[in-house]
């Protein structure tokens, strides 16, 4: 689970810098609640996605709140899948908010070799669950 942390990490350190990808617009987040989530607000985002991630039910949702700084969001299993390569997959839908302000992002995660899960950009899957 280390790993994910890192993905996640990553990805929403990533998504905060303005220009991280040059090829998106450098406003690309405005005023998304990500640039202002403290590391407590992502370690609840982090223990949705875990709890989600670990459920049985392929449609799992977890929701999250953090009543010292108004922080809500939900991480909503879509549905499992295999990728090109046969590892077990799940696209997860993550929302959060803030003071009226939201975001909302899908990733496809699989589940490594030796069981650690990650997010899986750029990956090609083998069913209809990853075009949903």
């Amino acid at each position: 689970m280390r790993y994910l942390a890192r993905m996640l990490l990553a990805t929403v350190i990533a998504a905060s810098l303005p220009g991280a990808v040059s090829a998106l617009p450098t406003d690309i987040l405005g005023n998304s609640p990500l640039l202002h989530m403290n590391d407590a607000d992502k370690k609840l985002l982090y223990d949705a996605v875990v709890a989600v991630l670990k459920s049985s039910d392929v449609r799992a949702v977890r929701d999250w709140e953090n009543a010292a700084t108004g922080f809500t969001g939900r991480v909503q299993a879509q549905g499992d899948m295999t990728s090109s390569e046969g590892l077990q997959c799940r696209r997860l839908q993550l929302r959060t908010q803030v003071r009226g302000l939201q975001s909302q992002f899908a990733f496809p995660f699989c589940k490594d070799p030796k069981g650690e899960w990650f997010i899986a950009s750029g990956m090609k899957f083998s069913d209809d669950a990853a075009r949903r």
